[in-house]
């Protein structure tokens, strides 16, 4: 909603201005319970002291009177909402000087708007033998409404400190948590740029030998770095990927470290519906489809599943990865997402299970 102006907002229609309070009400829920205290606590103290000091009032008598100080605690209520907001508006875009002024002249308005009422509530007291005099108590319900007046304005003026204050801290902390995902990014392409070189110089290197013993091998080896190369290079530098992505790289790595080695494995893919759009780091499956295949050849597996609110991607290899790779991956993970990131390694015999567990998100 674009704000008004404070003269645009006074000359709006009773629903437009209702509409405006009520908004402005929900944004600040504090200013409007202490509008409602502070608009209470004066008419209350009033009524409870003059009927203190009333000799046998009448009971029409003490209506009326309760009446007026009803519309006292409603007119004040109403007039601190409408001034609190009209005082935030004009104080944007205000000078210090008319900042100054703006707050003891609402106040003022909105004392004299509260003791609009004070002739009637004057004459059933003096009748009543409780004031000398209409002018006494007119000065000092206008005293009394003015200091209210003005300790509202202190809180909501303290009120939007807070609320500034902690809308700082939210965007210090966010630049902070970004910061450290950048950097936790740059960690992790240096895991990737640890591997990258070796590969592509070891793939190029087993291609140069396989062209000599066995082209057709050399053939496809050549198709697999190729396609690796291109599938991988665009998104080194990309702080998200997904798990279709990922798990793909990773069936093709192991393809190669398989044509390189004449090994003549394979990784097979599982990946549920729901994970085919699902977050996941790049490059954290690598290092650990290169240790354990470097350690001992064999068929791999990968499985991708989403399940309240986790996505898990579950890798069946023939060896265990070095606990260097795992701790490394893990503590990368955790830098990202946080707690709920974890690496999980389970032995099965010679083979072992590595589980990477992460929050769903969508990529």
């Amino acid at each position: 909603m674009r704000p008004q102006s404070a003269p645009a907002l006074f000359a709006a229609q009773p629903g437009e201005l209702v509409r405006h309070v009520q908004e402005w009400s929900t944004a600040h829920p504090g200013a409007l319970t202490m509008a409602s205290l502070l608009a209470i606590a004066a008419p209350l103290r009033f009524l409870i002291g003059a009927l203190s000091v009333m000799q046998q009032p009448a009971t029409e008598d003490v209506l009326q009177l309760a009446g007026w100080w009803l519309l006292y605690a409603a007119v004040f209520w109403l007039a601190l909402l409408l001034a609190g907001e009209a005082g935030e508006r004009v104080s944007a875009r205000a000078g210090r000087l008319a900042r100054t002024l703006l707050w003891p002249a609402l106040a003022c308005g909105c004392a004299a708007a509260a003791n609009l009422g004070a002739a009637g509530r004057a004459r059933i007291l003096i009748e009543q033998g409780v004031v000398q005099g209409a002018l006494p108590m007119h000065l000092y319900g206008f005293a009394l409404s003015f200091a209210l007046a003005l300790i509202y304005f202190a809180h909501l003026w303290r009120s939007r400190s807070h609320e500034d204050a902690a809308a700082r801290l939210v965007a210090a902390q966010r630049a902070q948590r970004e910061a450290r995902r950048r950097r936790v990014q740059m960690d992790l392409q240096a895991v990737q740029a640890r591997i990258d070189p070796a590969l592509l110089f070891g793939m190029l290197d087993a291609v140069r030998l396989a062209y000599a013993n066995d082209p057709p091998r050399a053939e496809r080896l050549l198709d697999e770095l190729i396609a690796f190369l291109r599938a991988s290079f665009p998104h080194l530098r990309s702080v998200s990927s997904s798990v279709p992505r990922e798990a793909e790289r990773a069936r093709a790595y192991a393809q190669m470290l398989s044509l390189a080695a004449a090994g003549g494995w394979s990784m097979t893919l599982d990946i549920c519906e729901a994970a085919r759009h699902a977050r996941f780091p790049p490059g954290a499956l690598l290092p650990l489809v290169d240790d354990a295949l470097r350690t001992r050849g064999g068929q791999c597996k990968l499985t991708a599943s989403c399940t309240a609110g986790t996505c898990r991607v579950v890798l069946d290899l023939p060896a265990r990865p070095s606990d260097s790779s795992v701790q490394r991956v893990q503590a990368l993970l955790q830098e990202i997402d946080g707690a709920p990131a974890r690496v999980i390694v389970a032995a099965q015999g010679r083979r072992a299970t590595v589980t990477l567990q992460v929050p769903h998100e969508t990529a």
